[in-house]
């Protein structure tokens, strides 16, 4: 082998050692600056995006409880539930079986104020402690205004509007 062929031999796999060293240090740059970026374990104080795509949102208080979670139902509607630092249901946004939009109000366990829909148009239904309906307000099937009150014994007014 000449020395010009040596050289020619020493120049390629130096040019080849170059590349691979340009790709490594590359490669190490790319992997430091994607570990740099900041958490990864999904806890923020606050979350600023223009587009954020989740399955669900927890949103915890400062002593770690979750307060607020939302998601989708199993038809695939949006909801929104709030609880208290104790884990009581406080309010859920949903939506009704047709779809229509609900809120409702919780103490505990207990359904204090449903806001939803019938066939009529929007439906207010108030609960007692022990989950029995007192007052409604609700559009009849003519577009007027109802409004049911009810005691504990079966006593009831309806007003509705008159002729």
């Amino acid at each position: 082998m000449t020395m010009e062929q040596r050289m020619d031999q020493l120049e390629k796999r130096n040019k080849r050692l170059t590349v691979a060293l340009t790709m490594t240090v590359v490669a190490m740059a790319a992997v430091v600056t994607m570990a740099a970026t900041g958490d990864k374990d999904g806890h923020f104080d606050t979350v600023m995006a223009n587009a954020v795509m989740a399955e669900n949102i927890l949103v915890m208080n400062d002593a770690g409880e979750i307060v607020v979670t939302s998601n989708a139902n199993d038809r695939g509607n949006g909801m929104i539930y709030t609880e208290s630092a104790k884990g009581k249901k406080l309010v859920l946004l949903g939506t009704t079986a047709n779809g229509a939009g609900t809120v409702t109000t919780f103490r505990g366990l207990e359904m204090l104020v449903d806001l939803n829909s019938n066939d009529n148009g929007g439906f207010v239904d108030v609960l007692n402690k022990t989950g029995e309906s007192i007052a409604n307000m609700y559009a009849d099937d003519y577009g007027n205004g109802v409004v049911w009150a009810g005691n504990r014994k079966g006593d009831e007014q309806t007003l509705k509007p008159g002729p």
